[in-house]
């Protein structure tokens, strides 16, 4: 039951790091190329945020990947031991 909390909660890393990659990159598009500023809004603190939301992004699809690749050879290691305490015949 726990490895499939897991797995569900590596998948939602996984959708938040993607939503926030995309939005910040969004973000960055839209509001420094195609909307010119209504006030007195500086383009850096549009670049900051969207480049904290694709650092956000980064670093959950960095662990979520890290997480899969952890539990496969995890799955991994399993296997191998229990051949080898399997007895030969």
């Amino acid at each position: 039951m726990a490895q499939k909390k897991k797995v569900e909660l590596t998948r939602l890393q996984g959708a938040i790091a993607i939503a926030s990659f995309s939005s910040g990159v969004t973000i960055a598009a839209v509001c420094l190329f195609f909307i010119p500023p209504l006030g007195e809004i500086a383009s850096s603190a549009v670049s900051i945020v969207s480049e904290l939301l694709v650092l956000c992004g980064a670093i959950l699809g960095v662990k979520a990947s890290y997480d899969v690749k952890f539990r496969k050879f995890e799955a991994e290691l399993q296997d191998v031991r229990e051949h080898e305490t399997q007895p030969t015949t």
